[in-house]
């Protein structure tokens, strides 16, 4: 019964935080997006997001989530140790207000994108280490060829994309790795692109609607714990994490708003509204 009282605690807060930001929201220009491609992100692009994060507590904490894209060293493959991957860092900050009883947690990915959009992940980094990937068919093998996901699909059309599942390894040099982590699913289906979603930048009228829903799965015998998605932020890679929600997203920009609701294995869960506030990326032309 505590359980369903604090679903229907977090739901009704939503609705009340997003309906009170819209009603703040006037007279604010109309974005209406000019293409499908996901933008090719540059270094020194950001954009920072407000967020809210909702539990059964009665106050809600506050906080900013920064994404930014910098030039970063080549990779190696560490099994090949010929192969060099040519990457951009993205390192993704979740802070919170002093006051909050939520902790942060920052994120550091090394990606890249073609001429059309689509991202491809290589490594995640916790600041001291770095984790490789490889495909969980391969569980137990610790020689087993890089893993290079695609982890957002450009263009972006209104239909189910491939999942995405990788598994996470530590200690990766001269052709081996040290062990695996955990385990990561996600699944994403595009539903329409007719929800208006109003910001402090502007109302866009026609973002690309997403909903996904995933996993992080722990291998118990591993002591790391490193946040390897910020949609997984209610724990770490020591917990099973599940998550489920639904992103909005202007191509020209990336994730303009995002509900997530993270359950880990206490029994607990937190509800995260992230909306954008700013960003130095330009954003497509107001309607007139």
């Amino acid at each position: 019964m505590l359980k369903k009282l604090g679903v229907i605690f977090l739901v009704t807060s939503i609705s009340v935080l997003l309906s009170s930001c819209h009603i703040k929201q006037k007279d604010v220009e109309t974005i209406k997006r000019t293409t499908e491609n996901l933008r090719v992100y540059q270094p020194n692009d950001f954009i920072v997001y407000n967020v809210t994060a909702l539990t059964n507590s009665a106050t809600p904490s506050r906080g900013t989530l920064r994404i930014e894209w910098d030039t970063t060293a080549d990779l190696l493959d560490p099994i090949d140790n010929t192969t060099q991957y040519r990457v951009l860092k993205e390192t993704t900050t979740l802070t919170y207000e002093e006051d909050s009883i939520e902790t942060g947690a920052t994120i550091i990915r090394y990606i890249s994108q073609d001429t059309d959009g689509n991202i491809t992940l290589y490594a995640i980094d916790d600041g001291l280490l770095r984790y490789w990937l490889h495909d969980p068919d391969d569980t137990g093998n610790l020689s087993a060829n890089i893993s290079t996901p695609v982890i957002f699909n450009s263009p972006v059309t209104i239909t189910s994309n491939p999942p995405v599942h990788f598994t996470a390894m530590e200690g990766c040099v001269s052709g081996s790795c040290k062990s695996e982590i955990y385990t990561f699913g996600d699944n994403v289906e595009i539903v329409g692109d007719t929800t208006e979603v109003t910001t402090n930048l502007g109302k866009f009228s026609d973002p690309f609607q997403i909903n996904f829903s995933g996993e992080s799965t722990a291998n118990g015998a591993s002591t790391v714990s490193v946040v390897g998605d910020i949609r997984t932020a209610c724990g770490t890679s020591m917990d099973n994490i599940s998550y489920t929600g639904t992103m909005f997203v202007v191509p020209e920009i990336g994730i303009v708003q995002m509900t997530n609701l993270c359950q880990n294995p206490t029994d607990s869960q937190v509800q995260y509204i992230i909306t954008i506030d700013n960003t130095n990326i330009p954003l497509p032309a107001p309607t007139p």
